[in-house]
C-alpha cells in the first residue's frame, strides 16, 4: 500500500468518524442539560424538605397549644380546689 492510498484510506475514515462525532457531541449536550435539570431538581426538593420540617415545628407548635392550655385550667381548678379546701378547714376550726 503506497501512502498516497494510505493517506485516502485515512481521510475516509475521518469521513465516516465525522458524523458518529456530531452525534457525539449531541449526546454529551443532551447529558450536561440532563446533569443541569437534575441537580435544579435537587435544590429544589432541598428546599422543599426544609419547609416542610418548618410547616412540621409549627404544626406541632399549634397542635400541643389545647393541651398546654388545658393543663394550665386544671392547674388553676386544682390550686382553687386546694385553697378553697385549706380555707374551709382554717375556718372551720
Amino acid at each position: 500500500m503506497t501512502e498516497q492510498e494510505r493517506l485516502v484510506a485515512l481521510e475516509e475514515r475521518l469521513k465516516a468518524y465525522e458524523p458518529r462525532l456530531v452525534r457525539i457531541e449531541g449526546v454529551v449536550d443532551n447529558i450536561n442539560s440532563l446533569t443541569i435539570s437534575v441537580e435544579r431538581l435537587s435544590i429544589g426538593f432541598t428546599s422543599q424538605v426544609d419547609e416542610l420540617k418548618e410547616m412540621n415545628k409549627r404544626l406541632s407548635k399549634i397542635e400541643n397549644e389545647p393541651r398546654d392550655t388545658m393543663r394550665h385550667i386544671q392547674k388553676q381548678i386544682i390550686t382553687a380546689l386546694i385553697t378553697g379546701i385549706i380555707t374551709a378547714i382554717f375556718f372551720s376550726v
